[in-house]
């Protein structure tokens, strides 16, 4: 698989997922943009998939 691909499914995932996403939008107002994004990588399941696309880069 290119890089070129990778990249276009990741951003893909991310605009259909995570653009909008409530749950980060509640945590970063209530905790900030840290804890926001510490959950987005370790908690939530379109994270771990984003990430395991990244390992592929």
């Amino acid at each position: 698989m290119k890089n070129t691909q990778i990249i276009n499914e990741i951003d893909h995932i991310l605009q259909t997922y995570c653009d909008g996403c409530f749950v980060r939008t509640q945590l970063r107002k209530e905790k900030g943009k840290a804890k926001a994004h510490q959950f987005c990588i370790r908690g939530c399941t379109v994270g771990e998939e984003i990430k395991q696309k990244g390992e592929k880069l």
